[in-house]
């Protein structure tokens, strides 16, 4: 009769928690007293990790600066075109390369993650930086939204008539559209406790949205012959983010550190001085 009691308190206080809107909370205040580490699905340490994927920045470059952040030790493969499609082959025989691509990671014991969005996520559950269950949707907005901001500057880097016109209608009409998307969602810096893009503290989604504005950045201020364009002077709050994002002092030292890639374009634009092909 006493256990039946008992459990009957149990479950109204369950049920009390749940109705209250409490329950995210509480499962994240559970989850951090157990593993140590805050987020909604925290996993287990990773002790050493092996980047699969070429020399350049590219989409391994939020993995590097989460790595970096982290303070967990990798090393790289640093692809060329040359060694490429032999490793692509063994890494699909090998189950690796879910899709025969890369990035993706390898750890010590031998457990691997492919696609870069999902590597990044599970490094930020295996650091503490995922997100709050209750803020999981709203991560899954801002990454699949870098996602979409991302692909309208690859697309046109990767075009074959990739042209100085190209770069300037990007830059005055593509780029200003999508960076004011992601404008409407970016943290108020100055405001106490909100300078991520999710809740009070650094996640996963951080590092994708500094990466793709690093991009836009650099390539605005790319020298092909014609005048810079600083693409975040009219987004206040996404320069903010960006200053103090880069200011993180591990951040800070992986990016002036001689073991980062430099930035490149793959192909100079048709109709600029130099057209030679980026190593």
């Amino acid at each position: 009769m006493e256990f039946i009691q008992v459990a009957f308190v149990l479950v109204a206080a369950l049920c009390a928690i749940y109705y209250s809107g409490q329950g995210p909370s509480l499962l994240r205040k559970c989850n951090e007293i157990l593993t140590g580490k805050a987020g909604c699905a925290p996993v287990g340490d990773v002790d050493f990790i092996t980047l699969h994927y070429f020399a350049g920045r590219g989409r391994g470059e939020p993995i590097r600066m989460l790595l970096e952040e982290a303070g967990i030790p990798y090393n790289q493969t640093n692809f060329t075109k040359d060694t490429w499609p032999e490793a692509k082959a063994a890494g699909i025989k090998s189950g690796y390369y879910t899709y025969g691509q890369v990035p993706a990671i390898v750890t010590s014991s031998g457990f691997h993650v492919a696609q870069s969005q999902a590597v990044l996520h599970y490094l930020g559950r295996a650091a503490g930086m995922d997100c709050d269950c209750d803020l999981m949707h709203q991560c899954e907005v801002v990454a699949l939204g870098v996602e979409d901001v991302r692909s309208k500057l690859s697309k046109m880097l990767y075009d074959p008539e990739f042209s100085l016109d190209m770069r300037d209608d990007y830059l005055q009409n593509v780029a200003p559209v999508w960076l004011g998307y992601l404008e409407k969602i970016a943290p108020n810096v100055q405001a106490k406790n909100a300078g991520f893009f999710s809740g009070n503290r650094v996640t996963w989604v951080d590092f994708l949205v500094f990466d793709v504005l690093e991009n836009n950045v650099e390539f605005g201020m790319y020298d092909v012959g014609r005048p810079l364009v600083p693409v975040l002077d009219q987004f206040p709050r996404l320069q903010s983010f960006y200053n103090v994002f880069k200011s993180r002092p591990r951040i800070a030292d992986y990016l002036k550190s001689k073991k980062r890639a430099e930035y490149k374009l793959y192909k100079m634009p048709k109709g600029s001085s130099t057209q030679t092909k980026a190593q």
